[in-house]
């Protein structure tokens, strides 16, 4: 179903829940676990010659005897979830990075994919130096890393990798403290980028790395997938920004038959040959989806009247659009994009997590395009013109975090989201996140909740695609 998105907000204390067409029960958290086994067998390349991921498979089998039990196969055991025709409401985070994002390791996080799933699923882990976990553990979740230097930041840590002993990154492993490792990103990787030399860094060791890497998230999303109690999602982040303009994408696939290499706004940073990307592979027999974030961070781009040609849009592009952009992330750690009490004084509402500072940094100025109200009404004029509606969206949270720590956004527990950056009530207070936006002007992020029968993981994403969705602001 289509939802419509609306805004509730107590100010003082900052705990308002963005609701999607209906208030939700808060007894439909509980989604009927049933703990199973897992066997999951990731499938990784394109064609007819996949790379095969070998995966344990956690199943209880008797030991040299001939009535042994058969380990079931991971479709055997998802049939076995119960379903709820009515569906219940699962929640889960959909955008998170780990030490696999340059970004992230910058900033001092360690914690890999699979400590992020771990994470999510309710376990202990040392974020900035304390133990750290959240209040409940997630339904679901994706990590989401950076499709850029992904390769590079696999032979940063792992010892033995093509490139780990480069100078560069040697001197990487051994700085101490934000300020080092930041000195080193911008001559390294910021310094050469911004005079044009562009693409991969120098210490880039091959397209070999950036697979290893890839790799190993879709290892990590199938060795924590339990049918029926926590659902993985495959996916990575295309980190496109144009003249600063934020036209991020969060890339998330139904199952783990994915490519050997995710799609990098090194390849093109134009979300149209992105589409072409996802059409191939399609094509290719895979599903997925495209989820924007941060249109508020987009200087008018993100809901262009344009096609990336020039061209007005056309009846094919708002088809194309509305195909591989069914959702968009309407909230997170750098503010919410969906309305700004600038454009929409009259609404009591619309000051909440503005994110002002966005505006101090790479020359963005809000525009009211930038929103997604507004993107709602230009989709309504499209679709009376054209008979189509390329921004017919439905709506997602997420929290961004740069900590490997999906769903940390209980704000009385709240730690930062970007390592050392904002790590301290001084820094959250008085510092900037990553040039980004102010630490007083951020908030802990949001979920997303999904309507789905049960928890698998093609039910989740099914959900998703349906647009059975809604975001929370915390």
């Amino acid at each position: 179903m289509d939802l419509v998105f609306r805004s509730w907000a107590t100010r003082n204390h900052r705990c308002a829940v963005i609701l999607l067409g209906m208030v939700l029960a808060l007894a439909a958290c509980d989604s009927g676990r049933n703990p199973t086994a897992d066997a999951p067998e990731s499938t990784i390349g394109q064609g007819d010659t996949p790379v095969q991921v070998d995966t344990a498979a956690h199943v209880d089998t008797a030991i040299g005897t001939e009535s042994a039990p058969q380990p079931k196969s991971l479709s055997a055991i998802e049939a076995e979830v119960p379903e709820n025709p009515l569906k219940v409401a699962y929640f889960g985070e959909i955008h998170v990075h780990t030490s696999y994002s340059l970004d992230a390791y910058i900033a001092g996080t360690r914690l890999t994919p699979d400590m992020a799933y771990r994470f999510a699923r309710g376990e202990t882990m040392t974020v900035n130096g304390e133990p750290h976990t959240i209040g409940k553990p997630l339904d679901f979740a994706a990590v989401t890393d950076h499709a850029e230097y992904m390769g590079e930041m696999y032979s940063t840590q792992v010892v033995g990798a093509k490139g780990h002993d480069n100078p560069q990154l040697q001197e990487l492993r051994s700085l101490a403290g934000l300020e080092q490792q930041e000195a080193w990103f911008l001559k390294y990787v910021v310094a050469p980028a911004r005079s044009g030399q562009g693409g991969h860094p120098s210490f880039y060791a091959g397209e070999a790395t950036a697979r290893s890497a890839w790799e190993l998230a879709i290892k990590a999303a199938a060795e924590n997938y339990e049918p029926g109690v926590f659902s993985t999602l495959a996916g990575f982040e295309w980190s496109a920004a144009p003249g600063g303009a934020n036209m991020h994408r969060n890339i998330l696939f139904r199952g783990l038959n994915v490519p050997e290499l995710p799609f990098s706004s090194i390849d093109s940073s134009d979300e149209e040959k992105l589409w072409d990307w996802m059409e191939q592979q399609e094509i290719a027999g895979r599903r997925l989806t495209a989820i924007p974030h941060n249109s508020n961070a987009s200087k008018g781009l993100m809901f262009e009247s344009v096609d990336n040609s020039g061209n007005p849009i056309t009846i094919a592009y708002a088809e194309r659009r509305s195909h591989f952009e069914r959702l968009i992330e309407v909230m997170q750690v750098k503010g919410n994009s969906e309305v700004h009490r600038s454009f929409w004084p009259a609404d009591e509402f619309a000051d909440f997590e503005n994110g002002d500072s966005i505006q101090d940094y790479s020359e963005r100025t809000f525009q009211k395009q930038d929103f997604l109200r507004a993107a709602l009404t230009l989709g309504l004029g499209y679709d009376l013109q054209l008979g189509q509606n390329p921004y017919k969206l439905g709506f997602v949270g997420g929290s961004d975090s740069h900590n490997g720590t999906p769903g940390d956004v209980l704000e009385g527990n709240y730690i930062g989201s970007h390592g050392g950056a904002d790590g301290t009530v001084e820094r959250r207070r008085e510092s900037d996140i990553a040039g980004w936006i102010m630490g007083r002007d951020a908030n802990p992020g949001s979920l997303t909740g999904v309507w789905a029968s049960k928890n698998t993981r093609a039910e989740i994403w099914d959900a998703l695609r349906a647009r059975e969705t809604f975001a929370t602001s915390g």
